[in-house]
């Protein structure tokens, strides 16, 4: 679920803020996450702390190399 929503804040160009404002705001955003109504929206930080993880780890440009 994080990396698809790393592709959609890659596709929007969306800031980590927007980005969770955009998943509580928009029904489709949750449909692609697989995110029900009731399930908790991961905030700014876990996503700010998702990517830079992957960062890190050299995973990031090995995820979106397309």
């Amino acid at each position: 679920m994080m990396f698809k929503l790393l592709i959609l804040q890659s596709l929007y160009n969306l800031s980590d803020d927007q980005m969770e404002y955009q998943i509580t705001d928009r029904l489709s955003f949750r449909r692609f996450l697989g995110l029900k109504s009731s399930d908790k929206v991961p905030d700014s930080k876990t996503i700010w702390k998702f990517r830079e993880t992957l960062i890190q780890e050299e995973l990031i440009e090995v995820l979106f190399s397309y």
